[in-house]
């Protein structure tokens, strides 16, 4: 990514450039937990471990060289349990230090890994979002009051925000998972509904996927080639149509605006 002077310079030079509000990348696919019909598959021990920063900055470098991304989110799975994590997030600072860099993390490996708040103060522009899968268990309680007394905190529009780092902090109330498909794992099918009514009650309307170099409407279908690969249901004729649906980052600019529009 070419190296810019200040923020507005960057803001300048990317004016122009198809924009997305949030995108997302699973860091690791496996989790602590097993929350029954995860958006992203993450319930069942979903193979693939994690992703290795220099496997994914090529993707950055392209990305970013093409797309503005306000928000760029680490997910998984738990991000906590990939050992690279701490080289993602300096890298990623180091290298677009005017995306924001969110990370979503149940807390559960949090107190293996406070260097994150050494990030945050040192970097900036970095948005911590936890969510409350069990609210009141000691690693939960001392989580937040770690990350609270660490900076200074305003509450604006219902999350934590400090000015001085650009900095963001939410506790997020655990969403009913809805269930994508039929059946169970080895044995799924998609739904046949009508794809505009679907995408009305979709609850990954505006959570796009960078997965493997490519661009997905969200990460259940970003996912799909690995759950049925992991289950043997690639060769499922029904499922075909959603598989390989992804947009290269190597498209052309019309595909891209197509894309992001």
């Amino acid at each position: 990514m070419k190296q810019y002077l200040c923020a507005d310079d960057y803001l300048t030079a990317t004016n122009n450039f198809p924009r997305i509000p949030l995108l997302e990348t699973m860091v690791t696919y496996a989790c602590t937990l097993s929350c029954r019909w995860c958006t992203n598959y993450s319930d069942y021990g979903m193979s693939g471990g994690y992703v290795k920063w220099q496997t994914a900055r090529p993707w950055f470098d392209t990305l970013f060289s093409r797309v503005r991304v306000d928000c760029f989110s680490l997910i998984g799975g738990e991000p906590f349990l990939n050992p690279e994590l701490e080289t993602w997030v300096r890298e990623f600072k180091e290298n677009y230090p005017y995306v924001t860099l969110m990370m979503l993390t149940n807390g559960q490996l949090f107190h293996k890994n406070k260097w994150i708040l050494d990030c945050m103060e040192q970097y900036g522009m970095i948005f911590l979002k936890v969510t409350e899968h069990q609210p009141g268990q000691p690693y939960f309680t001392d989580m937040v009051d770690a990350i609270l007394s660490r900076f200074d905190w305003e509450i604006v529009d219902g999350r934590y925000f400090n000015q001085k780092h650009i900095l963001d902090f939410e506790i997020a109330k655990v969403p009913t998972f809805m269930k994508t498909y039929r059946g169970e794992y080895g044995a799924m099918k998609p739904y046949d509904n009508d794809p505009t009514q679907a995408f009305r009650i979709c609850n990954q309307q505006i959570c796009p996927l960078l997965e493997d170099g490519r661009l997905y409407k969200c990460s259940s279908v970003g996912m799909l080639h690995r759950v049925l690969g992991d289950h043997d249901q690639l060769d499922d004729l029904d499922w075909q149509p959603y598989l390989n649906s992804g947009l290269s980052l190597d498209c052309s600019d019309q595909e891209l605006q197509a894309w992001v529009d």
